[in-house]
Parts: C-alpha cells; structure tokens; sequence
C-alpha cells in the first residue's frame, strides 16, 4: 500500500510539472514569431528612416490595395534600414513601405511575408526591385507605319510632374528615365512598378518635340509593351 501511494503522489508531482512547463512556454511567446524588414538601396546600404506598415494578409485583395481596417503596426526604420516587429501570430503579412527615393526615382515597396512561429524571420528587400519594363515602339504619325528611330524619349510619373513649356527641357536635361529610339523605333525603360509614366518625344538635332501619349505603367516584375504614334520633328 505504501508503495502505491509514493506512486501516486510521483505521478501528481509529475504532472504538475508538465503543467508549468507548457504555461512557461506560452509566456514565453513559444506561439508568436518576429520579422526584420530591412530595406537597402543599389548599393546594399540600408535606408533609414522610412515608415513600413504591416497588414493582416487575409483582409488584403492585393499588395497595392490593403483593406482600410487591417492595419496592425507603422514603424520606421532604424540607422541600419531595418524596420523590427515582434509578438506577431504565425500568418502571411503585407509589408508596406512609404515612398523610397533612389537614383531620382520613387519607390513604394509592398509584397506579402510569411511569420513562423518562434522564428525571428529576417527579409532584407531592395527597393529598386519593385519596377518593370515599358518597353515602347515609336511610330511615325504620317503613315502609321514607319519608326522613328534615332528620337530622344523619356519617361515621366504623370503624377509627379506637371509639363508646361518653362519646364519640358529641365525634366529631359535632368531625367533618368532618358533613351533613343534604335532602327526598329524601340526604346525599353525600367520603370517603379505600380506608377503612371508618359512621354515626352523631341528630336536630338533642332530640339523639336512633342508630349502627352497616355499613360502607362507595370507591376512589379511585368512588361507593358506599347506602341505609340507622333509626327517626325
């Protein structure tokens, strides 16, 4: 009879101590896992000071359009470019950063992040990444079917800029998304994704030139690939 008593309270003892060890490990945030969004210009260096939002995945349609209510947390970067969250439940995110500026360009990075549990999930993102390629045929207006090939193109956010005749030749001496036309009429530009671009076409020579095509934009990773007509200038 002893024998089974010291039995019995052995085996209460070692219940309660599975017991503890679970809640021990619930404190311990064993269910939440973590996320570093570190993000880093062409040259790898991180870009400090940025505010990323984080969304709850399941209430977001798209990368580009998160529901109003499923916002969780906006923090900033830090001096390395790193944005940290903790305490998170294992789920997809959306990860959104406010507007980057690199190479005179403007950047807005989203893409959904997966959280592990118990896991401190390291993402270092390069924002120039988030662009595409408008790919443009020049054609001449006369015919319908001649390129105009050796003809200065650029490319312009419509929402940035408003072209005006004081200052068309500042945006073309200054742009960075500047081309020429080849044999064919083709001239590609690497766009940020998700932005409106027009064109404005002038003549290399006697700096003659034309604007207001339409406009165009790409998803991330994506081509557009449009033809547009002008007269020869």
């Amino acid at each position: 009879m002893k024998c089974k008593i010291v039995l019995l309270f052995g085996l209460f003892i070692l219940a309660l101590s599975c017991k503890k060890i679970t809640n021990v490990k619930l404190v311990d945030g064993i269910n939440s896992g973590k996320l570093s969004y570190k993000l880093v210009d062409d040259a790898g260096k991180g870009l400090a000071g940025i505010k990323v939002s984080l969304y709850d995945a399941e209430m977001s349609l798209s990368t580009s359009f998160p529901a109003p209510n499923a916002l969780i947390v906006t923090v900033s970067t830090d001096q390395d470019g790193v944005a940290y969250f903790s305490d998170l439940l294992p789920k997809n995110y959306l990860v959104i950063a406010d507007t980057v500026i690199v190479n005179k360009l403007r950047y807005r990075t989203n893409e959904f992040i997966q959280v592990v549990a118990d896991t401190d999930k390291k993402k270092s993102t390069k924002v120039s990444d988030f662009s595409g390629f408008i790919n443009l045929t020049l054609i001449s207006n006369s015919d319908y079917r001649t390129p105009l090939r050796n003809t200065g193109v650029v490319a312009y956010p419509v929402n940035d800029l408003k072209l005006n005749s004081g200052n068309i030749f500042d945006v073309i001496n200054s742009s960075t998304l500047k081309g020429i036309t080849d044999a064919n009429g083709f001239v590609s530009f690497r766009v940020p994704s998700d932005m409106t671009f027009d064109f404005i076409v002038y003549n290399l020579t006697n700096r003659n030139l034309g604007y207001g095509y339409g406009n165009y934009g790409v998803s991330k990773d994506t081509k557009n690939n449009p033809t547009i007509y002008s007269y020869p200038f």
